[in-house]
């Protein structure tokens, strides 16, 4: 397929998805108009991937054989709805690789400058990027936004007009080019690009995503099916995966795996003996760390919603936010000790290397503010944590590494004393 038949084929996909009936079909597995649409769904998804066509066209045929031979209408549908989330997800996507990636390498290629910072994210199906100078102390920035539907590039109205900081907004080229570097700070990772006064690479990072989200469930208890594809040119090695959130980590017991560009893997999360399988947790993300050829280890996410099923017994997962690669980086943070209790107070001991030397800091969190925020144990340990590595890492970049307490005081005004607060808290230390 050449590449500028692709964003037609897209279309045609949606379209067809949409047109889609699926509980007409339930009814009538043999329905001559709705199978000849998943026939060239078929057909579409082949010329993009063979093994996704082969895969939609295994999941239809598993629908059809239940759908004629059994009785169980709740199976049935079970199985029409793995073949609808299938299709779904898959021209999510395909819509990805196409317009989203191609802004997304020119941006990230030619926005090379030492005077400014930049922030990049996935929001839905759009590419945000947020540029500012670092010498600025107002704070003023641009917002631009790569439209998924056209591949266009517009700004944010209500941020600072991109002539003021750059030549031309289709490319974002600035006055001046250096080499990319790129930070990433626990799970809400952001790419920044500065000067590292380093070479670095011309081939793209690899670059794996997170999709094909399916539930099954039965006596030996429920799972969650996610597949794991590597949607770059490079190979992406010494893969590990996970479930992550606030105050919250499982990690599965398998071995590193290896993907090669435009190959997946499923892999299986076994929801129901977590407790977010009934309790709702903050900032969920399936999670992905691996390397490069070169040995350079990246870190990708992808948030996750959780949706409480009819029943409201349990949730299930939905996949929302992809969040392209960061590099791993490595500013030699230790945590010396646990928790421990310090009169009103809780309180971790770190310690890092400054010019050779080695500092340690004390960084707690008073026993009101944890009260006011509603945390427990676990989360006031995880609360601590990223705290600390914001602090220390800002109070070594103006040098005045000290011990640090944080209280009501530090938090916002008007605040309703929940997560959002914490949220405000923790993202205030830049």
């Amino acid at each position: 397929m050449k590449a500028q038949d692709k964003p037609q084929y897209v279309d045609e996909a949606r379209k067809l998805y949409g047109l889609l009936e699926i509980e007409k079909l339930i009814k009538n597995p043999n329905d001559l108009t709705a199978i000849s649409k998943i026939n060239r769904l078929i057909a579409i998804f082949t010329n993009f991937s063979y093994n996704d066509g082969q895969e939609l066209r295994r999941l239809f045929l598993e629908f059809q054989e239940q759908a004629r031979h059994s009785s169980s209408i709740g199976t049935t549908r079970n199985r029409a709805v793995d073949m609808a989330q299938f299709i779904g997800q898959k021209i999510d996507i395909y819509v990805i690789d196409e317009p989203i990636k191609r802004s997304q390498d020119r941006i990230i290629k030619n926005l090379k400058n030492e005077k400014f910072w930049l922030h990049s994210s996935l929001e839905g199906k759009d590419l945000h990027v947020i540029v500012g100078e670092r010498d600025s102390d107002k704070g003023e920035h641009i917002h631009v936004i790569s439209d998924s539907e056209t591949g266009a590039i517009r700004y944010d109205t209500n941020d600072q007009h991109p002539s003021e900081l750059l030549k031309r907004v289709v490319s974002l080229v600035t006055k001046s080019g250096t080499t990319i570097g790129v930070t990433q700070s626990g799970i809400k990772t952001t790419m920044e690009f500065i000067d590292t006064n380093a070479t670095t690479s011309e081939s793209d990072p690899p670059i794996l995503y997170a999709t094909g989200i399916r539930h099954s469930g039965g006596p030996t208890g429920h799972f969650v099916y996610f597949t794991l594809k590597n949607i770059s040119k490079e190979i992406a090695l010494d893969i590990h995966w996970g479930i992550r959130a606030f105050a919250f980590e499982w990690r599965p017991q398998d071995e590193p795996f290896e993907l090669e560009p435009n190959k997946e893997k499923e892999v299986i999360f076994p929801i129901s003996t977590e407790k977010i399988f009934t309790e709702a947790i903050e900032e969920l993300n399936i999670i992905m760390e691996y390397k490069g050829m070169d040995g350079t280890a990246y870190f990708t996410r992808r948030e996750l919603e959780q949706v409480k099923v009819p029943s409201g017994a349990f949730f299930n997962l939905k996949a929302t936010t992809f969040y392209p690669p960061s590099i791993l980086v490595n500013d030699g943070l230790r945590v010396l000790s646990e928790p421990f209790q310090d009169g009103d107070r809780v309180e971790m001991l770190f310690e890092i290397k400054v010019d050779g030397e080695t500092k340690k800091a004390k960084i707690g969190m008073s026993r009101s503010l944890s009260s006011v925020l509603g945390f427990d144990d676990g989360q006031i340990k995880q609360a601590i944590l990223e705290l600390a590595h914001r602090k220390i890492r800002k109070m070594v970049k103006e040098n005045n590494l000290t011990d640090h307490l944080f209280t009501t005081h530090e938090l916002p005004e008007h605040n309703a004393g929940d997560f959002d607060a914490y949220i405000k808290l923790r993202d205030s230390i830049t």
